[in-house]
């Protein structure tokens, strides 16, 4: 039975995805004539199909059957072409579960976006149907490289594409040594150096003290169990993570602890677990938060990571930083470049711009290709700063690079790299999350630059 329902969950799935195909037929017809839905929406053509709805599943499939001016496309050498294997089609609509009635706010969706697309892809001017060469539709063409829903080609040979229903993610995530390999490159193996290994020492012991004298007194005895309390000022940092229960009867398989309902071998496991227990576990968590908060913001923000950013690109790129107001430096040279690639590669930028339709047109974003910031490189102004703010909130605790990229004297992308423990707290294991903003004017610095 357990396939079975596995399988229907399968189905279940792709029949959900598969209901985009009728916002991307219908806002791609909608663009080739601003018309298409509104006998439909407005002038009561639902009846024709409120019997069986599958009439206009099929009436959308001869559209693209006809190659008219929509068409099943492919991309060939980074350029969409018309694909003539139009045996494809078909199983794209396959088990498609429509029902006009129930999914009305499809098509009404369909030409808001659609409208959307009209009135904001071109900087001056609205797009006008009579300017469109062809719409393709990518379907069942869709790979690895080119996963965009349609792709709009105007008479002068230019070519747009489109997520359909996709906001564009402001975040992303990865490895700390990813991020900090690009930019301090063999500088990064300074970080756990005899110069800031006794920082990590210092930064383990505090985490151990702050824990153990604010504990109740059954965490203490669970601690206990671990270490001798009087030589936690001597811990050192790996050592920590080498830490197991002391008493042999538990060397496979630890303890059992009833303040979190499971068997915890490892020490670095037992306090974690203290951390995400706070309320019980601690006698007065504010103090505790604000105490750890601030040995965190002191030892790791600033005596390891600033210092160890500002060391290496001083060394490394002297003449590459120049300071302006506002504690913000001015990057040039290698440094810019850098920087620049971190943001091109976060953002998720390709070898072509793409379009970000949400759903109804709400958000309407585009995302610049890699040639966009080649092109203009020389116009970008990147500011940085990552100096620790020693009184920022206390929720706000993690290492934080903030980058400002302007583009002719105006503000193009503001984003800031957050530098933290990845999982629990202290896990041993440093991550960077990238989150950035984009102006309200952004679309419009950016295609106008393009369409020129």
């Amino acid at each position: 039975m357990k396939w079975i329902r596995g399988y229907q969950l399968f189905k279940e799935s792709k029949t959900y995805a598969n209901k985009n195909i009728i916002s991307e037929i219908c806002i791609s017809m909608v663009l080739l004539n601003n018309e298409f839905l509104d006998s439909i929406l407005d002038r009561g053509l639902k009846a024709r199909y409120s019997e069986n709805s599958q009439i206009f599943l099929t009436d959308l499939k001869n559209l693209l059957l006809a190659k008219n001016r929509l068409e099943l496309g492919k991309f060939v050498d980074g350029k969409c072409v018309t694909d003539d294997e139009v045996s494809k089609i078909n199983g794209g609509f396959d088990e498609i579960d429509f029902d006009i009635e129930k999914d009305w706010n499809i098509l009404l969706n369909a030409r808001l976006a659609a409208r959307s697309i009209i009135d904001k892809l071109l900087p001056d001017q609205k797009l006008e149907s009579e300017m469109i060469s062809k719409v393709y539709w990518l379907g069942p063409n869709k790979d690895n490289e080119n996963k965009e829903d349609i792709v709009l080609e105007l008479k002068d040979g230019k070519q747009f594409s489109f997520y359909i229903n996709k906001s564009l993610s402001s975040q992303k995530s990865s490895s700390f040594n990813t991020f900090a390999e690009d930019l301090l490159g063999s500088n990064l193996e300074k970080l756990y150096s005899e110069e800031y290994l006794p920082k990590w020492d210092k930064l383990v012991q505090q985490w151990i003290k702050i824990i153990y004298e604010n504990s109740n007194k059954n965490i203490q005895r669970h601690i206990e169990n671990f270490i001798d309390p009087n030589r936690i000022d001597t811990m050192k940092y790996f050592e920590y993570f080498d830490i197991r229960h002391s008493d042999p009867k538990f060397k496979h398989l630890g303890e059992f602890i009833d303040e979190f309902s499971k068997n915890i071998l490892k020490f670095d496991e037992l306090l974690n677990e203290v951390w995400k227990n706070k309320e019980r576990c601690f006698v007065d968590v504010d103090r505790v938060e604000k105490d750890w908060n601030e040995t965190k913001i002191v030892i790791l923000n600033s005596k390891i990571l600033e210092n160890l950013f500002t060391n290496s690109l001083k060394t490394q790129f002297p003449e590459d930083i120049k300071k302006v107001d506002d504690n913000f430096k001015e990057a040039a040279g290698t440094v810019k470049m850098k920087f620049i690639k971190t943001v091109v590669d976060k953002m998720g930028c390709l070898e072509r711009p793409i379009y970000y339709v949400g759903t109804g047109g709400k958000d309407f974003n585009l995302l610049p290709s890699r040639e966009f910031f080649r092109e203009n490189y020389d116009n970008l102004q990147l500011l940085f700063d990552y100096h620790v703010n020693f009184e920022i909130s206390q929720l706000d605790n993690d290492f934080k690079i903030k980058l400002i990229l302007n583009f002719e004297n105006e503000k193009l992308i503001e984003m800031d790299i957050i530098i933290k423990f990845s999982g629990s707290e202290l896990s041993g294991k440093l991550s960077s999350k990238y989150r950035y903003e984009i102006p309200a004017n952004f679309n419009y610095l950016v295609s106008k630059n393009i369409l020129d």
